[in-house]
């Protein structure tokens, strides 16, 4: 399984996932239906093996020297790099890895 989903107790559901490369995994707020204005969800397309969410996903991370900053879009399972990373990545796609099932 190249993700999984997780509820909370805020009624939301989050997508749990390891981008290939990166120590922690990304989790975030999704829906599967309906609007996500005003929700604060990604929408996804519901695949856990090669999953799709929109829009793109941004963050900042501490690589062991310094924040730097990531950013992507997730499409069928593979995170497409964006120009303004500054971790590296900028231009790669990179696939997910096997969830292990941290931070649940």
């Amino acid at each position: 399984m190249k993700a999984n989903v997780v509820k909370r107790n805020d009624g939301k559901d989050y997508l749990i996932f390891t981008i290939q490369g990166f120590e922690t995994p990304v989790q975030i707020p999704v829906i599967t239906s309906g609007s996500r204005d005003k929700t604060g969800c990604w929408t996804w397309n519901g695949d856990l093996e090669k999953p799709t969410v929109r829009p793109s996903i941004a963050m900042e991370y501490h690589n062991g020297e310094k924040m730097v900053k990531y950013h992507c879009w997730l499409n069928n399972g593979i995170c497409k790099s964006l120009g303004g990373c500054t971790d590296g990545n900028a231009g790669k796609d990179l696939p997910l890895e096997d969830y292990d099932g941290k931070w649940e």
